[in-house]
């Protein structure tokens, strides 16, 4: 390893390719001048070891010994030829040099500290209490937390400890102390691509197919997170006939679905699950397994503090499948680069509304901002459109707000001082460039990146690797070229693309069915005031003089009374307590 550094690197195998000792890491060329400590897969790593290798003796059947030897040879130049979901640590004594890369889309998870001291780094936040470490809570950055229900950009609960950007690698200088960034790749999101929309319709799915194909790479065996919905359909669509290829779901229960005012997945994927001759697994989430412990459970592994319901099911699918499946592919991402967010559709409605004559458009806008998304019918569609009124005032930042969880102003509500979240937004929307261009940039690096994380987390807590094949990067690439009309129809045929890409393929029942979002029932789990009020323990909070628990006291009588839908602002506090007591001890 050279004698210029005193140091350390480790990691914990997950084995997918190559399961024997050779792909053990950390991972040295045969003079032992350069190491490696390596998470995730690079999809096409045959072909460049053939292509670029040939004369190298490779000791493995990994791609990680693949990536190891042409960073050797060509240092970050290699990046741009490698496919696939990955970040690592690279050393070279011959420079004295530590390199930290992390994939295009932020698939693989990675943090660092940089200090007088000098730098820390590591896949999880854990890293960063180990050794008697006593990190510093991250107050500054709490509104935003409470706003976004999780840290934006590079942002973590921890101060100073930051995420290494998506398509980004960082080249730390040993003997100086210094920390260079650089940036090999960026999501390119103004349309440039003339395609006419039926040859569009054929290339996406061409894209996707191989997406799913190359994904399919493993030496262990390979299943999907089955939703029901129309991406995981999509990608169950092309592995159908592939008897090897177990499917998994989870299934909320009729009490909770009509508490939380929305449709079942499980009822389309067993549906089709049946017509393709699909074995799938169905795993039960509900209010009932929602307790504290699970919650912690979640919030331990993911430790990034995110405040997404969506963690117990994933987390709760990857337990029980870890002993069938130890790659699973998922549709996440679609969403975001398809437009089919809720708060794509707000857009559209809002350049709608932009076009009635001003004493109509006050009106309605003033109507929607009193909407009472918690009472009575139609609950789903009054969350949705109360945004358009009260984010109105906002200017060319409410873009941003539409694709927030919950309201903005309850969220900012609970917690006194620190920055203000807009100074995230606002940068995205200051300047012309389409709205729609500009809410996909804040999406990719914020909202996926958070998916992403907590994907991923909570697949490796159960040993299991999450691979998403909508973030391909050739895939993303051409998405982000295509005008926004055929993502987005005038009509708000959402993810118009891909239903027409996957007609004649998938059923019309998931084709043409109303979305439901994939986590827990929260709105239904604290409908209950006695276990609310348990998991949010507002005397924790009463004894911080920056939180303010008059207001945290009537989002939950609010809450319960279902004058508004607090459920993720209120799921924020609970996870913020339970990590808060964890990590920060007090």
């Amino acid at each position: 390893m050279g004698n210029t550094w005193q140091g350390f690197i480790g990691h914990t195998r997950l084995s997918i390719l190559d399961v024997s000792q050779n792909g053990n890491q950390p991972m040295q060329v045969s003079d032992g001048t350069t190491s490696i400590v390596y998470n995730g897969e690079v999809y096409n790593f045959r072909e460049l070891a053939a292509r670029f290798l040939g004369d190298v003796g490779l000791r493995s059947g990994t791609d990680t010994e693949v990536v190891l030897q042409l960073f050797h040879l060509h240092g970050p130049n290699c990046l741009q030829w490698l496919h696939g979901d990955f970040a690592f640590a690279f050393y070279d004594s011959r420079t004295s040099k530590i390199y930290l890369v992390r994939d295009r889309l932020g698939v693989k998870p990675l943090y660092y500290r940089h200090s007088e001291d000098g730098l820390v780094f590591g896949s999880e936040l854990k890293v960063f209490t180990k050794n008697g470490a006593s990190p510093r809570e991250n107050t500054v950055d709490l509104q935003s937390y409470f706003a976004f229900k999780y840290f934006p950009e590079n942002r973590t609960p921890f101060e100073g400890v930051y995420r290494v950007d998506p398509g980004t690698w960082l080249e730390y200088d040993i003997p100086a102390n210094t920390l260079g960034r650089h940036r090999y790749w960026e999501a390119e999101t103004r349309v440039s691509n003339g395609m006419a929309y039926s040859d569009a319709v054929t290339e996406l799915r061409s894209l996707l197919s191989d997406a799913v194909e190359e994904r399919l790479i493993a030496d262990v065996p390979v299943g999907t997170f089955l939703s029901g919905g129309l991406d995981s359909s999509a990608i169950a669509y092309f592995l159908r006939q592939n008897a090897d290829v177990e499917h998994h779901c989870a299934r909320k229960t009729r009490t909770d679905l009509r508490k939380e005012g929305t449709t079942s997945d499980a009822d389309y994927a067993e549906r089709l699950s049946r017509e393709w001759g699909l074995r799938t697994h169905f795993y039960d989430i509900g209010a009932e397994q929602a307790d504290e412990d699970l919650i912690a459970t979640t919030l331990f592994y993911g430790d990034d503090l995110i405040a997404d319901g969506s963690q117990i099911p994933s987390y709760m699918i990857t337990k029980n499948a870890a002993s069938v499946s130890k790659v699973l592919l998922s549709g996440m991402g679609a969403d975001e680069i398809l437009l089919g967010y809720g708060g794509h559709l707000l857009m559209l409605l809002s350049a709608y509304l932009d076009q009635l004559p001003g004493s109509l458009r006050k009106m309605l806008i003033s109507r929607m901002a009193t909407l009472q998304p918690g009472k009575g019918r139609g609950k789903g569609y009054k969350r949705f459109l109360v945004k358009l009124g009260r984010y109105e005032s906002y200017g060319r930042s409410k873009y941003g707000l539409y694709s927030i969880v919950g309201d903005y102003e309850r969220s900012l509500s609970v917690v006194k001082g620190g920055s203000d979240p807009l100074k995230f937004v606002i940068p995205y929307f200051e300047n012309s460039e389409h709205p729609f261009e500009a809410l996909t940039r804040f999406e990719l690096k914020n909202v996926l990146v958070k998916n992403l994380t907590y994907l991923d987390r909570m697949c490796m807590a159960n040993s299991v690797e999450g691979r998403v094949p909508f973030m391909d990067h050739r895939l993303v690439e051409f998405a982000l070229s295509l005008p926004v009309e055929y993502r987005l129809s005038p009509f708000g045929n959402s993810k118009r693309i891909l239903k027409d890409a996957m007609k004649g393929r998938l059923p019309d029942y998931i084709l043409n069915r109303r979305k439901a979002g994939f986590g827990m029932p929260l709105r239904s789990i604290f409908s209950d005031r006695r276990k609310l009020v348990a998991l949010l323990n507002i005397d924790y909070f009463g004894g911080m003089t920056h939180f303010n628990t008059d207001n945290i006291v009537a989002l939950v009588d609010e809450h319960v009374a279902g004058v508004n839908d607090n459920s993720s602002i209120l799921y924020a506090l609970v996870s913020y307590r339970i990590w808060r007591q964890r990590w920060i001890g007090n």
